[in-house]
C-alpha cells in the first residue's frame, strides 16, 4: 500500500501500542463510562463502529454507541440540545462544524498527539474539530443497466433514464451538492440556484426521492433505480452486496465532501470524546476507512495504494464547494424545494 502501508504492521503495531500506553494510564478514568456519538447510519455506521468505537471500548473499558443522523439533523439537534446534551460528539459531512464552532457549540479538542499529522486545511486553526475522511462524490449506476457511462451531471436530465434515478433530498447534504452541481452545469452556483432547482425539478420527476445512505443498496437491489448521485464509498458497498454498480467522476467534478469530528461544547464526556477523536485520526483507524470505506484518510502518513487510488477521483477532479454559504441558505433551499420538489 506504497510506502504508508508497506509498513503497515510496523507502524500499526506502534500505534498499536502507543494507544495502548495511553489507555493503561486513562483506563481507571473511563472503565464503565458511556459515550455517545452521532453518526451517518447504515453500513457506514457499522464500519466506523468496527474501526473507531470498538478499539475505544476495548481500550479505555468504556461502552459507545451511535446514534444514526444525517448532517443537518444531527446540527439542529446540536443546537436544540447546546445547553444539555445528550450527544457527546459529532460528525458531520456538510459543513456545519464550522457554523458549531463559531456559535459556541464545540469544545476544543486539545493537545491530541495526531493532530500533527493532519494537514493545517483540514483541522480548525482554533481545535475546535478535524476532518477525518474526504469523500468523493459523483454518480454512481448500474452497469447491467447502463452501458456507456454518464460523463456529465447533465445526463440525469437524459430521457432514456427517466423513471429510473433516485435523487437524495435536500436534508442530506449530498442532495444539496447534486442542487449545486446542478445549477453549476447550467451556468448558475451557489450565487445563483435557479438554475439547479430549475434542472432538479425536471429530474425528479418519476424519480425516487430517498432520505439516507442506508436506502441506497436497497434502491438499487429492489426497485428499478439506474442511477443516482452520491459517492463512492457507496459504490463499494454496493459491489460488497453483490450488486453491478460502479462510481464516476462527472466532467464537472466530483464535489469533496469533508467528514468532520467535533466535541459537543457542554458534554460531560468531553475528556472521553476527545479520546474517540484521537482514535479517528490515528494511523490504525485512517488506514482502515482507506481500505474498508474508500474513504480518503487525512493523516499525511498515510499513503493510498495504487489499487485503491484508481478508484478514486484524482485531485484534480476535486471540486471544494462553498459549505459556509450552503449551510447559511439551506433553510431557505429546504423551503424551497419542499414546495418544488419534494413529494
Amino acid at each position: 500500500m506504497g510506502i504508508g502501508l508497506r509498513r503497515r504492521h510496523v507502524l500499526g503495531g506502534l500505534a498499536s501500542a502507543a494507544l495502548a500506553g495511553k489507555g493503561a494510564l486513562a483506563a481507571g478514568a473511563f472503565a464503565g463510562r458511556h459515550l455517545v456519538a452521532q453518526g451517518f447510519g447504515g453500513p457506514t455506521q457499522a464500519s466506523i463502529q468496527k474501526i473507531v468505537f470498538d478499539p475505544l471500548d476495548k481500550r479505555l473499558g468504556c461502552r459507545s454507541v451511535q446514534v444514526p443522523l444525517q448532517s443537518a439533523a444531527a446540527f439542529a439537534r446540536m443546537r436544540a440540545e447546546a445547553a444539555a446534551p445528550e450527544i457527546d460528539m459529532y460528525q458531520f459531512s456538510g459543513g456545519q462544524e464550522r457554523l458549531a464552532a463559531a456559535a459556541g457549540l464545540t469544545a476544543n479538542l486539545g493537545p491530541l498527539p495526531d493532530l500533527a499529522d493532519i494537514p493545517a486545511t483540514l483541522k480548525d486553526p482554533h481545535g475546535q474539530w478535524v476532518t477525518f475522511a474526504v469523500i468523493a462524490e459523483g454518480i454512481l449506476y448500474r452497469t447491467d443497466k447502463v452501458k456507456t457511462p454518464p460523463t456529465s451531471y447533465l445526463d440525469f436530465l437524459d430521457p432514456r433514464y427517466q423513471g429510473h434515478i433516485a435523487l437524495p433530498t435536500i436534508t442530506n447534504g449530498y442532495g444539496t451538492d447534486f442542487l449545486v452541481m446542478m445549477a453549476r452545469a447550467e451556468g448558475g452556483g451557489v450565487n445563483d440556484i435557479d438554475p439547479g432547482f430549475q434542472a432538479v425539478a425536471k429530474i425528479a420527476k418519476g424519480a425516487t426521492i430517498f432520505q439516507a445512505g442506508s436506502q441506497v443498496i436497497e434502491l438499487f437491489a429492489q426497485s428499478d433505480v439506474w442511477i443516482m448521485p452520491y459517492d463512492s464509498a457507496w459504490a463499494k458497498h454496493c459491489r460488497d452486496a453483490g450488486l453491478p454498480v460502479a462510481f464516476v467522476s462527472p466532467k464537472e467534478g466530483s464535489p469533496a465532501s469533508f467528514c468532520t469530528t467535533c466535541i459537543a461544547a457542554k458534554s460531560t464526556n468531553a475528556d472521553l470524546a476527545r479520546q474517540a477523536v484521537e482514535q479517528f485520526i490515528s494511523f490504525e483507524s485512517q488506514a482502515a476507512i482507506a481500505e474498508q470505506l474508500n474513504w480518503s484518510p487525512t493523516n499525511a502518513k498515510v499513503q493510498l495504494p495504487a489499487s485503491l487510488a484508481a478508484q478514486l477521483p484524482k485531485p484534480s477532479q476535486l471540486v471544494v464547494l462553498d459549505e459556509k454559504t450552503m449551510t447559511e441558505q439551506r433553510p431557505q433551499w429546504t423551503e424551497r424545494w419542499n414546495r418544488m420538489i419534494a413529494r
